[in-house]
């Protein structure tokens, strides 16, 4: 029996990088999984290989991805995450700072808890019509997921973003973020494994020295700057 495919996953580093060769998304909360399209219908895989089952309001992913998903043959890294319904902004977090506002937080059951929808937010293209990516550079992989991708409600591409990234940072910080991934731009796809091209960086705001310190290093930490 063949081994199951694993998503790639990114080491956690104290790290500011600072080179232009790296790309930057938010760690999206949620689970993981690899999506395969195939003749219409989509089967899903966790982080361990296994099914991921029906909890999370994972029953009815499969027929959502379906219909998002545009190659005939495909395999799709993402997370199934609430975040896109409780981050700032969202119906649900509005009316939590509602009731906040007016003292009634503890009367009424929190809408963020209360929240049940999901989507699937894709991050990287892994097979395409049967063809694996792996040795393909990691922005090439995201330019083809792009295309791959019909863009939904429920099904959505992680933002990806180049330097500066300051601002990016702040905001996503205050929509709920507590990590963000850093990625190289030619770095392969390598199934089940993690490699120092993929970095796992903290969104903690409380280290003493700079801006960017005070966003990636906590107090006292000593920081690896990645620079080109």
């Amino acid at each position: 029996m063949a081994e199951p495919l694993l998503p790639q996953q990114p080491i956690a580093a104290n790290a500011e990088v600072l080179s232009v060769e790296w790309l930057f998304e938010p760690l999206w909360p949620g689970v993981r999984l690899l999506a395969r399209a195939s003749g219409g219908r989509v089967r899903l895989s966790d982080e361990h290989g296994e099914d991921p089952g029906t909890d999370d309001g994972l029953a009815d992913a499969p027929e959502v991805l379906a219909a998002a998903i545009l190659a005939d043959e495909a395999v799709v890294d993402g997370i199934w995450t609430a975040q896109p319904f409780v981050g700032d902004g969202s119906p649900a977090r509005a009316w939590a700072e509602t009731l906040e506002a007016e003292g009634l937080a503890a009367e009424i059951p929190d809408p963020l808890e209360n929240e049940r929808r999901r989507a699937f937010v894709a991050v990287d293209l892994v097979e395409i019509d049967g063809q694996p990516l792996h040795g393909i550079p990691f922005q090439e992989r995201r330019r083809v997921l792009e295309s791959v991708i019909d863009e939904g409600v429920r099904v959505r591409l992680s933002p990806v973003v180049k330097q500066p990234l300051a601002g990016w940072l702040v905001g996503w910080r205050a929509n709920g973020f507590t990590h963000y991934v850093a990625k190289h731009m030619n770095s392969h796809y390598r199934p089940g494994e993690r490699t120092e091209d993929w970095l796992k960086l903290s969104l903690r705001a409380e280290a003493p020295r700079s801006f960017m310190g005070r966003m990636l290093g906590g107090r006292g930490d000593r920081v690896r700057r990645v620079e080109d």
